[in-house]
């Protein structure tokens, strides 16, 4: 139950070994086991140090830096290349805000640099969208 999946597992030794080699369900179990106290184990690396730090979520960097303070060493490359794929794949399939879309087709007001001018804007706008939402009732009755 505190182990990764045998389908993940055996997707993992598939992709790794020659097609004609072939692992027994006991190697896959143990291999499962091998791989979810490693996981553990750098996981709570990264605790501990984001305890020290007074942090309290677990970020990319700090299980980098876990596996680094592991020795680990040669993990480190292809998880930061893991890692800026990743960030890649996530930031070209990410859609804009609502809000963000609007700012980018110039349909937001400009940002505010003049203090009281800015005020007396905001108020007149105010104003103007009392003055339309009254118009808009009395033409409804």
């Amino acid at each position: 139950a505190d182990r990764l999946p045998m389908a993940n597992i055996s997707r993992i030794v598939a992709a790794a070994l020659p097609k004609d080699a072939t692992v027994s369900k006991e190697a896959r179990v143990a291999l499962s086991a091998c791989a979810t106290v490693f996981v553990h184990y750098i996981t709570e690396l990264a605790v501990q140090s984001c305890d020290k730090r007074k942090k309290v979520t677990l970020t990319p960097e700090d299980i980098i830096d876990a596996i680094r303070e592991a020795e680990f060493d040669d993990f480190e490359e292809p998880l930061t290349s893991s890692l800026s794929a990743y960030r890649a794949q996530e930031k070209a399939t990410k859609k804009p805000s609502a809000k963000r879309q609007k700012v980018d087709a110039g349909e937001a007001a400009p940002a505010a640099n003049q203090g009281e001018q800015d005020l007396d804007d905001s108020t007149n706008a105010e104003v103007s969208a009392a003055e339309r939402g009254a118009e808009q009732t009395e033409q409804q009755q």
